[in-house]
C-alpha cells in the first residue's frame, strides 16, 4: 500500500472494484477506449526520445533529506518536551519502561524516514517505449547490507506493457483547516498474461486532471501520437550537478540582493531576517542530511540493451533540421 492506496493483491475488475465514496479506486482504464478529448502530460515530461517518452527523471539529490530532517526535528521537540514536562513525573513513579517508549517513540519518524531516503536509488526514471512495448522502470533488488539499513542494487528494469494496468485514484489530505483530495494516476504490474497477481507498481502522485495524462500516455503507445504539441519544443533534461549553496539567498536575505529586496518587500524581508534564528539552523541541519542523501545515494544500473532501445534524448536542434519529423505535428520550426 503506497498512502493509502492499495498496490497488492489481484489487478481485475472483479478482485477491483470502483468505490462509491469520494476517495479510493474511482476509474480503471482500457488500452484500447480512450479517456475522454483532454491530453495533457501537465509538465510531467521530462525528455523525448526517437520512440520514446521520458517521466520523472529528477535529481531527487536536490531536495533529499526533508523528511528525515522533519524527523530529526520531530524527534528533539518530543525529546526536549518529554524531557521537561514528563520524565520527573515517569522517574517518581519509576515508570522506567514509559520513559524508554516515549523516547524510543519521538525518534521513530526519524528512523522510518532515513531508511526510505538514505541508499535509495539516484535516478528514478519512468520511460515508456512504444517501439519495443516496454515500460522501464527502476527497481531496487536485493536485501540491504549491515542488518537492513544499508545499500542494495538499483536497476533499470523493463515490464511488458500488455501487462500494466492503469488506474485513477484519489486520497483526502485531512488538516485543522480542511480536507484536500489529491488525485493518482496508478499503474500496476501484472505478473503475466494469465496471472494478475500485482508484482510492481508506480504511480504520478497529484496530478491535476488524471485522465488527460492517461490519454497523453495511452495515445502515444497506442495510436503512436506524437509526443510533443504545436509549437512544442522537447524539454530540457534535469540531470547534472547539484549546487547545495544555489538557494541559500531564499533562506539568508542578505545574501540575496538586500538592498533590492529591502526596497520590494519590506516587510517580508523584515520577517525574513527576524526567523532567521530559526530558519539559518534549519537550513543547515537539511543541508547536512541533503548531502548524506547525495554521499549514499546509489547509482542505477542501465542494462546495455534498455540503453540501446531508449537512444539519445531529442533536442530542440533535431526538430528544427526535421530529423524527427514524427514527434511534432505541423511542419519544423525554421531554423
Amino acid at each position: 500500500m503506497i498512502g493509502g492506496i492499495e498496490t497488492s493483491g489481484r489487478s481485475t475488475d472483479k478482485d477491483r472494484p470502483i468505490g462509491t465514496l469520494s476517495s479510493g479506486l474511482i476509474q480503471r482504464y482500457k488500452r484500447n477506449v480512450s479517456a475522454g478529448g483532454q491530453v495533457d502530460h501537465w509538465g510531467r515530461l521530462t525528455g523525448v526520445h526517437e520512440n520514446v517518452i521520458e517521466f520523472q527523471r529528477v535529481l531527487f539529490l536536490g531536495a533529499g533529506g526533508f523528511w528525515i530532517t522533519f524527523g530529526f526535528v520531530a524527534g528533539v521537540i518530543g525529546s526536549a518536551v518529554m524531557t521537561a514536562f514528563f520524565l520527573p513525573l515517569f522517574l517518581k513513579q519509576q515508570a522506567y519502561i514509559t520513559i524508554v517508549v516515549c523516547y524510543f517513540g519521538y525518534w521513530l519518524l526519524f528512523a522510518f524516514f532515513g531508511y526510505l531516503e538514505l541508499f535509495s536509488p539516484a535516478d528514478q526514471p519512468l520511460y515508456f517505449d512504444r517501439k519495443h512495448r516496454k515500460v522501464y522502470k527502476v527497481v531496487s533488488k536485493g536485501q540491504r547490507r549491515w542488518g537492513g539499513l544499508g545499500p542494495r542494487k538499483a536497476i533499470l528494469t523493463a515490464y511488458e506493457w500488455r501487462l500494466i494496468d492503469a488506474e485513477h485514484h484519489v486520497t483526502v489530505q485531512v488538516s485543522s483547516a480542511a480536507a484536500q483530495r489529491n488525485h493518482h494516476l496508478v499503474f500496476l504490474v501484472r505478473k503475466s498474461s494469465t496471472d494478475p497477481t500485482i508484482v510492481d507498481h508506480f504511480e504520478f502522485t497529484n496530478v491535476e486532471i488524471v485522465p488527460a495524462l492517461w490519454e497523453y500516455i495511452r495515445r502515444y503507445m497506442e495510436e503512436e501520437a506524437p509526443p510533443l504539441t504545436v509549437g512544442e519544443f522537447p524539454p530540457q533534461s534535469t540531470m547534472g550537478v547539484y549546487q547545495p549553496w544555489s538557494d541559500f539567498g531564499a533562506v539568508v536575505p542578505f545574501l540575496d540582493q538586500p538592498a533590492r529586496r529591502w526596497k520590494e518587500q519590506p516587510w517580508k524581508t523584515l520577517l525574513k531576517y527576524i526567523g532567521m534564528p530559526v530558519t539559518v539552523p534549519l537550513y543547515i541541519l537539511w543541508l547536512f542530511f541533503n548531502r548524506l542523501t547525495v554521499w549514499t545515494a546509489q547509482k542505477v544500473e542501465w542494462p546495455q540493451h534498455i540503453v540501446d532501445a531508449i537512444g539519445p534524448l531529442v533536442t530542440e536542434l533535431d526538430l528544427r533540421t526535421d530529423k524527427h519529423s514524427g514527434l511534432r505535428p505541423g511542419p519544423p520550426p525554421e531554423i
